[in-house]
């Protein structure tokens, strides 16, 4: 049964100190100051207590069921676009292809237990994980006519496609694929990734189309470069030089992928 909550306008009894002796009330605070400089705060989340769910905005929140009193689990979660979310487990939309959307949106959660006393009102604050993070390739081309180009696919494998977001344990590797944009001889491609899966191999695969109808594909192994890339929240740009064919017969390669520690390695 749920019911309507107003901490201000409630008269108590002098014999008690809340208007529910026999129950707990809960006020959760968000605390969002962990999220990358890029992403927005959700318009709307939602607080489950137990079974019992309500949707939430704003930073500070009344959760409207008066609980019992005892050890509850309290869970904040939004549901982005691209997303859907099932118990614990969030997942990004896909294809029967085995691809999932290469942009979802921004996941958060947070996961705590919480002890709440008979006629009292526990405010507890809730601190907002980021689950989804900005991967951008960036190629320059450094040899060969780049003007030939005429479309360019990056597809990465071993990606993340589903989380447990109160464990944080990501599975269901999968695929996902988007477009180069070219601006002059730079070239990128943009993810937005629930993360990788570490047993999983992290392979991008770069297929290039040229004016006459030409193709060439060039095959990187990331692995290393995205080793660590389930640990943190701000964007990672990694970036390669481009070498096209001059000539038939002749193949395009990507040299030299860097992130920010200075590894690379060369593809062919």
């Amino acid at each position: 049964m749920m019911v309507a909550i107003s901490l201000a306008s409630c008269v108590k009894d002098d014999l008690f100190n809340t208007p529910h002796p026999a129950h707990g009330a809960l006020v959760v605070t968000t605390d969002w100051n962990g999220k990358s400089s890029e992403a927005d705060i959700p318009q709307a989340y939602t607080l489950r207590v137990g079974d019992v769910e309500q949707s939430a905005t704003g930073t500070t929140n009344v959760f409207n069921t008066l609980l019992d009193p005892g050890t509850h689990s309290l869970t904040v979660y939004n549901l982005p676009g691209d997303m859907a979310i099932s118990g614990n487990l969030a997942s990004v939309s896909g294809t029967l292809a085995g691809y999932i959307a290469p942009e979802p949106g921004y996941l958060f959660s947070a996961h705590q237990t919480i002890d709440v006393a008979v006629d009292d009102t526990l405010r507890t604050t809730a601190v907002m994980k980021q689950y989804v993070r900005k991967l951008e390739f960036q190629m320059t081309a450094t040899e060969g006519d780049y003007v030939r180009v005429s479309s360019a696919t990056a597809t990465l494998s071993g990606v993340a496609s589903a989380i447990d977001f109160v464990t944080g344990e990501r599975s269901a590797a999968a695929l996902t694929m988007n477009s180069f944009t070219q601006e002059d001889n730079k070239f990128t491609a943009t993810f937005r990734l629930l993360g990788v899966v570490p047993a999983e191999s992290q392979t991008l695969t770069v297929d290039i189309t040229f004016s006459n109808g030409d193709t060439q594909r060039v095959v990187s192994d990331l692995s290393g470069q995205l080793a660590g890339f389930n640990d943190a929240v701000e964007p990672l740009i990694l970036t390669g030089e481009l070498s096209l064919p001059v000539e038939g017969g002749f193949s395009a390669t990507i040299g030299g992928w860097q992130q920010a520690d200075g590894g690379n390695t060369d593809a062919h």
